[in-house]
């Protein structure tokens, strides 16, 4: 008969970030044990609380699995000598495995051919006895950020275990772990005194526990906190932000959840709405409140762990614990408020960037001088004032007071100061989109001038960390090089800017100090084209597509001239010759690659033998000043239909005239009239890529 199995492991309070990986830890060393004890079992979840880590097997059977263990032994050959008696090896072998030599069989192993085997079949044994041995291994092999030491075994756990409690069905399963003997007994709720209970089997746990206010497995505890949240949303017609992050934190930090609304002072308002929120969500976990139009009002809600008398106390001391950190946030904001943004700017040269790069206001100033590189080089109509303005602030309020005691709030805080000082709404808004996005789908600065300047940043971080030959490898990226560059990326190319990165690259490194003298500009630029490849097939685009174009960036960085070739080349795809085209352009390729002979691309029409030759040179010749025309207009779908138009020519040529003729004029004047037509397609794109 299949039963359930289950551990519970109670612990003094355990940080939220541990729990989750603790669980995903369960699950799989569970896995791997019950897999060796060769216990089958339905099901295997995983569930915990602040107080308390879960495992929950389903469908256990009574026994284990009756198991065949294989041991092997000495080459076959060995088993009987010349007499055909069995050998001194063959006969030691079955001793070691008590057993006699007529009992061994016979083999084929990988790497070492024919050998002597004894299979030897091990009962199966009670599962209770088995997750005796499980369950004590399963809790000594989790791993924690940080671990304590409490008892005289010295086991090493995130916090002190105060009981276990192990069922296998109705039955104790019993083992010991760090002086803790494993039993039936657990506790209820904190709020309600954490009455012990008796659990009398496995299945009745998780009903035991919610009779008590505790509501073990994890889903069904969000679901619950959502509930009260959207209750409590109704109640109040406004709405609690149900921050995701915020909702997963709290599920981690009661057993029983229960949501607690309070106002605060309408002042508290007058703070910048991202200082509003840090607050609330880092510092308490507390959710903040808005109305339909998604405006901030004077109320939040914090969870409490269960119903108890005092309901209005707890009400009052969140209240409290909030308008103290509120006030904190109002003293170092107005505190701020009142110091010319120069003087905290005159600060950054105090903090050091790095070692060989200098200070933050170094950092600064090489920013100012890229950004306004970049005005005059990007294509675009900016307000160049507003670019400059932003682009000398947007490290300042790093030794701002505020942002010193809410690191979180580093680039956003500029905004309100820039603000303050007098600058634009538009360089202010720069200042404190500077580090956008901040993630691979996040927002752009919602400015062009706000780009540029973020495009400035980024383009020296890069230039920075590469010439100082920091550059990612693998999985390891620990200065966000690779968002930086995917952000470069987004921002050009969603903004239209037609800019040449690989002279922006080498501007970004003439402006280090000699002390990060090494240039890596191609591979940063190939970098850069890694990432862009990225957001072009995430816009549709084929891979073979994409590589068509990469010598172009290569060459000129112009990822907006770059993404038109791209997208023309998809969108005539379609078309039934253009697949030919290609593949004899491929051929083109080819026959040069192999030919291996310096070619001026010129070939002398007085010298040619067919009338193929001197057709396909006459649609090249008239197709050539239209094709240029269509480039010069950035029109690739236009010239690569110019191109399409050829290829009657072109198949009529491959078809009638051998190009590696035995006569080397002959055949050298062919080469240069097919290099004169590679040259030409390679002008729109490299169609040799296609595949």
């Amino acid at each position: 008969m299949l039963k359930d199995a289950l551990l519970e492991i109670r612990i003094e309070n355990i940080p939220a970030r541990f729990v989750i990986s603790a669980e995903e830890q369960l699950k799989k060393y569970a896995a791997e044990l019950l897999a060796e004890a060769n216990l089958p079992c339905a099901g295997i979840e995983a569930y915990g609380t602040y107080k308390r880590l879960v495992l929950h097997l389903t469908g256990v059977p009574a026994k284990t699995e009756e198991k065949l263990q294989k041991s092997y032994g000495p080459a076959a050959r060995l088993l009987k000598d010349e007499k055909g008696d069995f050998t001194p090896q063959a006969a030691g072998f079955a001793r070691s495995r008590g057993t006699t030599p007529d009992k061994l069989g016979v083999e084929t192993v990988p790497n070492k051919g024919e050998v002597l085997v004894f299979e030897t079949k091990i009962p199966g044994r009670p599962s209770v006895k088995a997750l005796a041995e499980i369950f004590p291994q399963v809790i000594a092999k989790l791993q924690f950020p940080k671990n304590m030491v409490w008892e005289k075994t010295r086991f090493r756990f995130a916090r002190p275990i105060r009981s276990l409690l192990a069922l296998y069905g109705d039955k104790s399963v019993v083992f010991s772990i760090a002086g803790i003997k494993s039993g039936r007994l657990t506790v209820g709720l904190s709020a309600k005194g954490s009455r012990q209970l008796k659990i009398s089997s496995a299945d009745k746990y998780f009903k035991t526990l919610e009779h008590a206010n505790v509501i073990v497995k994890d889903a069904e505890r969000l679901e619950m906190l959502r509930g009260e949240i959207a209750a409590l949303s109704k109640r109040m017609k406004l709405v609690v932000e149900a921050d995701p992050e915020l909702l997963s934190e709290n599920l981690y930090l009661i057993e029983y959840p229960v949501c607690v609304m309070a106002g605060y002072s309408q002042d508290f308002l007058k703070l910048p709405h991202e200082l509003v929120h840090l607050v609330m969500k880092k510092q308490l976990k507390f959710f903040t409140v808005a109305n339909a139009k998604g405006v901030l009002q004077p109320y939040f809600v914090g969870i409490r762990d269960g119903v108890s008398k005092g309901q209005r106390n707890v009400e009052e001391g969140f209240k409290n614990v909030l308008e103290a950190r509120f006030n904190d946030a109002f003293f170092f904001y107005n505190r701020d408020l009142a110091v010319p943004l120069a003087d905290f700017k005159g600060k950054l040269a105090a903090i050091t960037f790095q070692a060989k790069l200098g200070t933050m206001a170094d950092k600064t100033a090489r920013v100012e001088k890229l950004a306004a590189w970049l005005c005059g080089s990007c294509g675009a109509s900016v307000n160049k004032e507003d670019v400059t303005a932003a682009a000398a602030h947007v490290y300042t309020d790093l030794t701002t007071n505020l942002v010193k005691e809410f690191t979180e709030l580093q680039g956003i805080m500029g905004y309100y100061y820039a603000r303050n000082a007098g600058m634009s709404e538009n360089a202010s808004r720069a200042v404190g989109e500077f580090y956008w996005p901040m993630s691979a789908k996040s927002l752009l600065p919602s400015s062009k001038e706000g780009g540029l300047v973020s495009l400035a940043g980024k383009l020296d971080t890069l230039a920075s960390d590469f010439a100082l030959g920091q550059i990612p490898s693998g999985s390891e990226d620990p200065h966000g090089l690779r968002r930086a560059a995917l952000g470069a990326v987004r921002i050009i190319l969603e903004n239209g800017f037609r800019l040449n990165l690989r002279a922006a690259v080498s501007a970004a490194f003439d402006q280090l100090p000699p002390e990060a003298s090494g240039r890596a500009a191609e591979p940063l630029l190939d970098f850069i084209w890694q990432r862009a490849e990225v957001v072009f097939a995430e816009a549709g685009y084929r891979f073979d597509e994409v590589k068509t174009v990469r010598e172009f960036f290569m060459s000129g960085g112009d990822l907006l001239d770059c993404q038109g070739r791209v997208k023309d080349i998809n969108a005539l795809r379609g078309n039934p010759d253009f697949a030919g085209i290609a593949m004899a352009f491929k051929r083109a390729k080819n026959i040069l690659r192999q030919a291996k002979a310096p070619l001026s691309g010129s070939p002398d029409e007085g010298s040619f033998q067919k009338d193929e030759e001197r057709a396909l040179y006459g649609a090249i010749k008239a197709m050539s000043g239209r094709l240029k025309a269509h480039i010069d207009n950035r029109d690739y779908a236009g010239g690569l239909s110019e191109l399409l138009s050829i290829k009657g020519s072109l198949d009529n040529f491959f078809e009638k005239v051998m190009v590696m003729d035995e006569d080397p004029k002959v055949r050298d004047n062919r080469l240069n009239l097919i290099k004169s037509l590679v040259n030409l397609f390679e002008g729109v794109a490299d169609l040799s890529q296609l595949q």
